[in-house]
């Protein structure tokens, strides 16, 4: 059952207790690279932060579907009544209790699978992790403000990152968040190219970006 954002406060005896959610997008499972850098990152986590809390939630094993017309008329039904306790929200609730949003996701059609979207529109939610101001603009309602993006692409990315991108709009502008990074493997696929190579130097620089959090807190 996932915990309310009241009730993750990971406070003992004086002690901050981070949460990362690690929200899984990895779709081939322990055989996907990118998969591969995001057990890196947890790892580094865990080194860097050894009280750290990480739930990770696995795309792939949730019944995910998009909103509907039905849906989406329980939804705003609930959410005018403020009914947030309701299991529609719970991965609302869960991304709003987080310190720390990690997302790993193959690089698909130059963002990310459509799984990944469809969970998007589940935690965007006026009234848990989001809320619109009188001036109509929206402002957060996290608990964090970090967002750590990890990709793996067959071919260059080059400047069309659109998943981070999109994330980052997303993230940055409706629920205020202000830490937000990506590190890629690129060239996967390619024939003839390096990838060990290139996995390892995206595992150098997942891990020099989780020990830099602690200089930026």
């Amino acid at each position: 059952m996932l915990e309310s954002k009241e009730e993750n406060t990971h406070e003992e005896k004086g002690r901050f207790h981070m949460k990362v959610l690690f929200v899984n997008c990895c779709i081939r499972g322990e055989e996907s690279r990118t998969m591969r850098l995001c057990r890196v990152a947890l790892e580094e986590i865990h080194s860097q932060f050894p009280d750290a809390v990480v739930e990770e939630l696995c795309l792939d094993r949730e019944e995910l579907l998009p909103l509907h017309s039905d849906t989406l008329a329980k939804r705003h039904e609930l959410e005018v009544a403020g009914a947030f306790d309701d299991p529609m929200f719970r991965y609302a609730r869960q991304f709003a209790g987080a310190d720390v949003i990690l997302v790993g996701a193959p690089y698909w059609e130059y963002q990310f699978p459509a799984l990944l979207r469809c969970y998007v529109e589940h935690v965007s939610v006026s009234g848990v992790t989001f809320a619109y101001g009188e001036d109509g603009r929206p402002h957060g309602l996290c608990k964090g403000d970090r967002l750590f993006y990890i990709t793996t692409a067959g071919g260059p990315i080059l400047d069309r990152n659109c998943g981070f991108d999109y994330l980052k709009t997303l993230c940055g502008n409706m629920m205020d968040f202000q830490k937000m990074d990506y590190v890629a493997a690129e060239c996967t696929d390619v024939i003839g190219f390096p990838v060990e190579e290139e996995l390892q130097k995206a595992e150098a620089r997942v891990r020099e970006q989780i020990r830099s959090w602690k200089e930026m807190n």
